[in-house]
């Protein structure tokens, strides 16, 4: 150590054992006022015989003036004892550890305001492992430090705290944690049942404070208590009489709240204090609402209801493999599988017990995934159960816990032999339905062949037959007399009216060949062709037709507009007599029909709606039918086949038709167009 640097020491132990003697050893002279100069060796014989360890620092700073580590000037004896001599050592160099423990801000901030400070600190860096307790002066540029290894005294304040928690006769230590809990905590004389004490915080549970429940006497406590409850409640009470110090009484029980409402409540109790006989006289209760608790096992045992009926209507069982203690845990469903009496113990090897002889290998792979490799497993087993055989699907899939590790095997068996026999006799019906379908195909076929034949020959015979009618109309009248020819005109009706009937069938049945061709399409735009087309009737029967704005829809145009043809012809031909037809052809929202009559399916409809101001008729889906026909329709000279063809071309769009209609007062026919 260079001298200038050596003297600067001395300097600054000196400044420190004077400044540290001023407050500790000088003894002022009021009438002098002179100080008395202290004895240096027996300051260091004072501060070396001290307990705590003290050591001064002088502070380092940059050329900025910041304060950048502190070194020592100045230690006593203890401190020597218990690190070595620090004196002119770095701060910062032997205990880096104080910067981010934030001791060395204290220690600046202490120099630098002149505030003291008194902590104590946990401090395990460079090697130390301990409790200190420490006092900070500012001295000159730096500061006086003392302090105590309190490690000791930590380990005994928390030696006397964990013991003060076991002393049960301490009432302060039973208030402070009686205010802590969220039970009911009292102190009853005994037998009197007399509260002698009561915590003052959770009186929700009853309703009542702590001086209201105390001035009540026991039977008037006891009409809080549901009355299935008395009895366990005073064979709680009781037991006390014999009760050891070490046993618990416990009784679940139910009170009525503020609420008017009765919830659950746990009592456990423990012998307070005996008389020098060895009589209780008072015992000690702690109070727990288990209302959630209570409704929970509840619910769990309901849910444990729904699962045991789920398991027998599914035929189904669950278990669980515990790998640390190889228990192996079945549902009731699994007991009914196996036709076992419930509660026997079972393990993994029952499978290897019950497998037929070719599923032996599958039962060894089964046993091997739960026992050892646990991986999941899937799988169809027949097994043998009460001399016959089950076939069971098995599922087996690892529990894995939060570190990946595997502590439980799942399964799930579900009996699948009724659904494999079921299976087969859908297969079968199946193949029966497939050839069926095949041979009415086939019929169909030739009918709709033989119809159309039939028809085709059956309208030119009709043609015949009103042309040899009209020829003897127009060339023998004169021979004929006037009922003759009226005859003949009837006859020739009749041909006309079967052979509208012979046309409407033809095109009734040609919709079973036709293929939907949908794509999106204007109704009013179909609309005013159709118009176009049916110009000459509209105008003879002075008809309006009113056609709102409709949405774009996707539909097969031409059936689309063969739908709206015959719906405008029924309104104009089944008016109202003296009345001009008025028909309005609109777009309906669901909600505006008044009855929907058809099973809709949640899916979007676009609904089109025709409405007339007719005769109207009584509301009935047989007006839908093949050849239905109102009363009085023969005038109108209908064939009862045009709705029939509107409903057929509305299922071929998978779509709906109904109406609302009353006497008198028109009709209206919905159709819905699935989106």
């Amino acid at each position: 150590m260079d001298l200038k640097k050596k003297n600067t020491l001395v300097s600054d132990k000196e400044s420190a054992i004077s400044s540290i003697s001023a407050p500790a050893k000088v003894v002022e002279n009021k009438r002098s006022g002179i100080k008395l100069k202290t004895n240096e060796e027996l300051l260091r014989t004072t501060l070396d015989s001290s307990f705590d360890y003290l050591q001064v620092f002088k502070a380092v700073r940059d050329e900025h003036g910041k304060i950048i580590d502190f070194t020592w000037i100045l230690n006593n004896r203890r401190l020597i004892e218990m690190i070595g001599d620090r004196v002119g050592k770095s701060l910062l160099q032997s205990y880096p550890g104080v910067i981010e423990t934030g001791l060395f801000n204290l220690y600046v901030q202490v120099t630098e305001t002149g505030v003291s400070q008194t902590s104590e600190f946990y401090y395990d860096r460079e090697g130390l492992n301990d409790w200190f307790h420490q006092t900070i002066i500012k001295l000159n540029d730096g500061f006086i430090l003392t302090g105590q290894i309190i490690t000791e005294r930590k380990k005994i304040e928390q030696e006397i705290y964990q013991r003060s928690i076991e002393l049960k006769e301490s009432k302060e230590l039973l208030q402070n944690i009686a205010d802590a809990i969220p039970d009911m905590v009292s102190v009853q004389e005994y037998p009197s049942r007399k509260v002698i004490y009561f915590n003052r915080e959770p009186y929700s549970i009853s309703g009542l404070n702590a001086d209201e429940l105390s001035k009540k006497s026991l039977e008037d406590r006891h009409k809080l208590v549901h009355v299935a409850d008395l009895p366990g409640l005073q064979k709680y009470a009781d037991s006390f009489a014999s009760l050891s110090n070490d046993d618990i009484a416990t009784v679940e029980y139910r009170v009525k709240n503020n609420m008017d409402e009765w919830i659950w409540l746990r009592a456990r109790g423990k012998v307070f204090e005996r008389d020098e006989k060895g009589h209780v006289i008072s015992i000690v209760a702690v109070v727990q609402n288990i209302d959630i608790q209570k409704k929970a096992e509840e619910e769990i045992a309901k849910q444990h209801n729904i699962l045991k009926q789920a398991e027998e209507l599914a035929k189904i069982g669950s278990w669980e493999y515990n790998i640390k203690t190889k228990e192996f845990l079945w549902s009731e469903g699994m007991y009914a599988l196996f036709n076992i009496k419930k509660g026997k113990k079972i393990k993994p090897t029952i499978y290897l017990e019950h497998a037929t002889k070719k599923e032996r290998t599958t039962a060894e792979k089964l046993i091997n995934v739960i026992e050892r490799s646990f991986q999941p497993f899937e799988k169809a087993m027949n097994l043998k159960i009460d001399g016959g055989i089950k076939v069971l699907k098995i599922k087996v899939t690892p529990l894995k816990n939060n570190k990946g590790e595997t502590e439980k095997m799942l399964g799930v068996n579900l009996d699948i032999t009724d659904s494999l026999e079921s299976s087969q006799k859908i297969m079968d019906l199946n193949e029966s339905l497939l050839s069926m379908n095949k041979e009415l195909n086939s019929l169909n076929s030739e009918l709709r062949s033989f119809n159309s034949i039939t028809a085709n020959n059956y309208n030119e015979a009709l043609r015949h037959v009103y042309i040899n009618l009209e020829t003897i109309v127009t060339s023998d009248a004169r021979h004929l007399s006037d009922s003759g020819r009226a005859n003949l005109r009837r006859a020739q009706s009749a041909v006309q009216k079967m052979k509208l009937l012979t046309n409407d069938i033809n095109n009734y049945l040609e919709l079973y060949d036709a293929e939907v061709k949908k794509e999106l399409i204007s109704p009013k735009n179909v609309l005013q062709d159709i118009m176009r087309e049916a110009k000459t009737k509209i105008e003879e029967a002075n008809a309006k037709i009113e056609i709102e704005e409709m949405p774009v829809l996707s539909a097969d145009p031409i059936l689309f507009s063969r739908l709206l043809t015959n719906l405008i012809d029924n309104s104009i031909k089944f008016r109202m007599p003296g009345e001009d037809p008025v028909v309005k052809i609109k777009h309906t929202k669901i909600n505006e029909l008044k009855d929907v009559s058809v099973p809709l399916t949640g899916m979007p409809y676009t609904i089109i709606t025709v409405t007339d101001n007719g005769i109207g008729f009584e509301t009935t889906e047989k007006i839908f039918e093949l050849f239905t026909q109102l009363p009085g329709e023969v005038k109108h000279k209908g064939s009862g086949m045009g709705l029939a063809i509107c409903k057929r071309i509305m299922e071929m769009h998978k779509g709906y038709i109904t109406v609302e209609a009353e006497p008198g007062k028109g009709a209206s026919f919905h159709c819905l167009f699935p989106e």
